[in-house]
């Protein structure tokens, strides 16, 4: 396999290890503890750094045409909406007052995260 193709399985890879915890968050939000919910958003939150990471590396292995296309660019803003709903998701954990906040944030990450998923597999434009 070339670089390429090992990038794009670890990108993948950390999709998975991002919407793992999210989902559990957006499931059953009520039946996990503060402290639990704490680490399951530190755990997306590393997801969503190596996505960065391998996204921006997959962009530059194939000479920045990847970046060129439109799907990518509006993969791109959504990810940077998931980003600040992610961050929005570990305030809201750390604040006692704002645990009813969690599920419907962690739905909306799993949305967009699903509306990114289809972008890069449909490459509809």
């Amino acid at each position: 396999m070339n670089p390429y193709a090992w990038l794009v399985v670890l990108h993948v890879m950390s999709v998975v290890a991002f919407a793992g915890p999210v989902l559990v968050l957006a499931l059953v939000a009520d039946g996990v503890s503060a402290p639990a919910s704490q680490r399951l958003v530190r755990i997306a939150g590393l997801g969503l750094l190596v996505i960065l990471v391998t996204g921006v590396g997959a962009i530059a292995l194939t000479g920045g045409a990847l970046g060129e296309l439109w799907w990518v660019r509006l993969s791109v803003l959504l990810f940077l909406v998931i980003g600040a709903l992610t961050g929005r998701l570990r305030r809201a954990l750390r604040s006692p007052g704002s645990r009813g906040a969690v599920r419907p944030l962690a739905w909306a990450i799993t949305v967009a995260l699903g509306a990114v998923v289809y972008l890069m597999e449909a490459k509809p434009f």
